[in-house]
């Protein structure tokens, strides 16, 4: 081989665990009896060629493990030595590999659920109160990715909200459309492969917002949406959620006798999401 190691993909694992296919074979300079080293996620075997043509290669696994550390389309490192290799190097390699040109960008569905609480607010024409606000969100989100850490995500939300105030009690409910670029961190391993992420977000839409006798509409704008999360993978076209975000939101409503009212809200929100992969 022209380099010290490159990437291959299991092509097939036996039923016994003790051998697997690679394909690599005589055009790449492999023969029959030779000993190479693969390696993944920090695991070391020792194979030797047993079948060899000129497109694929049977390894026998010559280390002592109960069965192969591999799985079928696994990506794993070939290093043409017989020695163990603990060394991060070649897999830092393959990360690097994946990303650029094996990965394949999906598309998925989410459904999202949260609570948030006003922590801030500034109404245009009114003294400065001690509101209590907060409510329940529901969002569908439609996202894209661009690669294994980029993704735009566009979707809908519902709000409902409750405002108490001194004078009586609001409800307010608003339909915005959301936009949201996220950046996915590498996964954490040792933490259920866990992926950590950091979203901003803007979004626009209606607002109602009624107490007794009294209602005002009009429109609600989000910039920005700050959004944190951790996704935990289910099986590999599902995963499960928790974020937190920060939100400003600008209200701008017109009640029934022309009056018109500017709010600033700050909020703060916690909740969970499942994701759903087309492929």
């Amino acid at each position: 081989m022209a380099l010290a190691y490159e990437l291959q993909i299991i092509k097939g694992v036996s039923k016994s665990g003790q051998t697997f296919i690679t394909r690599s074979g005589k055009k790449d300079g492999i023969f029959q009896g030779k000993q190479a080293t693969f390696t993944a996620d920090n695991v070391s075997v020792i194979a030797k060629a047993i079948v060899v043509t000129r497109e694929f290669t049977q390894w026998e696994i010559e280390n002592n493990f109960s069965e192969i550390p591999f799985k079928k389309g696994q990506i794993v490192t070939f290093y043409d030595t017989t020695e163990y290799l603990w060394a991060l190097t070649p897999e830092k390699v393959k990360t690097k590999f994946i990303k650029s040109d094996l990965y394949a960008p999906r598309k998925s569905f989410a459904l999202h659920t949260s609570f948030f609480k006003g922590i801030s607010e500034s109404v245009s024409g009114v003294d400065t109160q001690s509101d209590q606000r907060g409510g329940i969100q529901l969002e569908g989100f439609v996202e894209h990715e661009f690669n294994i850490n980029f993704a735009m995500a566009y979707g809908l939300r519902y709000t409902s909200e409750t405002i108490n105030v001194q004078e009586a009690s609001l409800k307010a409910t608003r339909f915005l459309g959301i936009l949201e670029g996220r950046y996915y961190f590498d996964p954490i391993r040792s933490f259920y492969g866990a992926r950590p992420s950091f979203g901003l977000g803007l979004g626009f839409g209606q607002s109602v917002t009624k107490a007794s006798g009294l209602s005002s509409s009009g429109t609600v704008r989000i910039l920005p949406i700050t959004k944190f999360g951790l996704s935990l993978p289910m099986s590999k076209k599902t995963e499960f959620t928790f974020e937190a975000a920060f939100e400003s939101l600008e209200i701008d409503e017109e009640f029934q006798d022309g009056q018109k009212q500017v709010t600033n809200v700050d909020n703060f929100k916690t909740g969970i999401s499942i994701k759903r992969f087309f492929q």
